[in-house]
């Protein structure tokens, strides 16, 4: 299985993504903004990560995908629905990219591709996603895609020691469609 958007490519990832994966989740900036990564991360846990992102893909429960540029074909970042109900047809999307790749609309293109896969070829009817208050880049993606702001859970996270709030955001099937008709 592979996705491919206009400059991206979102594949199953695999344990040889892990050498240039380390560098990326281990950027203090990068996981300062994830929420289940620790920091730092050790050096040791990306394999078993790896491992049991492929265990749960195989089940169909996770789809933890690996963002590569198309040129040079490098690993980027990653791209996930995960948290999969198939009773009530929804999962949570989450995801991260190096720093260098910020601010040039990858996160926004692999996401777009990522809940198009959820939408029309895992046939979810709702996608969710929550993002730290203070990270308005990410929320931003969010927003770019077409997902609606659902509300903020006050304090509901504890990061590095402090509470932080949490930003909500949710997009149906039939609302994605919609706003991606035109791409």
């Amino acid at each position: 299985m592979m996705l491919e958007t206009e400059r991206l490519i979102l594949r199953p990832i695999k344990e040889s993504d892990a050498l240039a994966l380390f560098p990326i989740i281990n950027d203090p900036d990068v996981a300062s903004g994830l929420l289940t990564m620790p920091y730092p991360y050790p050096e040791d846990g990306l394999v078993p990560w790896i491992r049991k992102a492929q265990e749960a893909m195989g089940r169909k429960e996770q789809y933890h995908m690996v963002i590569v540029l198309k040129k040079p074909g490098l690993p980027m970042g990653v791209c996930s629905l995960s948290d999969l109900s198939w009773e009530h047809m929804n999962a949570e999307l989450g995801y991260w990219l190096g720093k260098k790749y910020w601010g040039r609309g990858y996160m926004t293109e692999a996401v777009t591709g990522m809940v198009r896969f959820g939408f029309e070829e895992l046939g979810l009817e709702r996608i969710y996603a929550c993002c730290f208050a203070n990270n308005p880049a990410s929320a931003r993606v969010l927003e770019k895609v077409g997902f609606r702001y659902e509300g903020c859970a006050r304090h509901e996270y504890k990061k590095d020691s402090e509470f932080v709030d949490m930003l909500h955001f949710g997009s149906l099937r039939e609302e994605f469609l919609t706003h991606t008709a035109g791409d």
